[in-house]
């Protein structure tokens, strides 16, 4: 656990920090706020049940306990400077990440219980790679551009 605290300490922003300071805006112009009341189902702590998708390090937002129609609407409205991703919990809710950090080089965010084909969005600047556990690249998303992607041999992204 000390080489992950040491590596947070190192992490920059994807691209240039928007001129309010914060990674908020949004490529789909979205704020990643739910509208039906359930806020406290949402903003669970980052704790997911065992067979629940994660990825680590923790990303800059993280919304679980998702329908399939409210995930898919934050992962299309992905803040600017933002990676947007989405899977399904094994209760079969969903959970939506924005991965907003860059990582030092050589070193990526780790996904686990990710598996299906699923919409994923970059709002960044710059090209986002996703990763076999040999790190080889098996999928890019340009910048400001969606796609969908087959999660089942991905182990890492690469933000950067």
């Amino acid at each position: 656990m000390a080489l992950v605290s040491a590596v947070a300490v190192g992490m920059s922003p994807a691209v240039a920090t928007p001129a309010d300071g914060g990674p908020g805006g949004g490529g789909g112009g979205g704020s990643w706020s739910v509208t039906d009341g359930s806020a406290s189902d949402i903003t669970a702590s980052y704790a997911p049940a065992k067979g629940d998708p994660s990825i680590w390090p923790k990303p800059n937002e993280v919304r679980v306990n998702l329908s399939d129609a409210q995930s898919r609407q934050m992962v299309e409205d992905c803040p600017l400077y933002s990676l947007c991703v989405r899977n399904q919990e094994a209760d079969g809710l969903w959970s939506a990440y924005a991965l907003y950090y860059c990582l030092p080089a050589g070193q990526y965010y780790e996904l686990t219980n990710f598996t299906g084909t699923v919409y994923a969005q970059n709002s960044q600047t710059v090209t986002a790679r996703f990763l076999a556990q040999n790190d080889a690249e098996l999928d890019r998303i340009g910048a400001n551009s969606g796609k969908n992607i087959s999660w089942n041999p991905v182990w890492k992204i690469d933000l950067c």
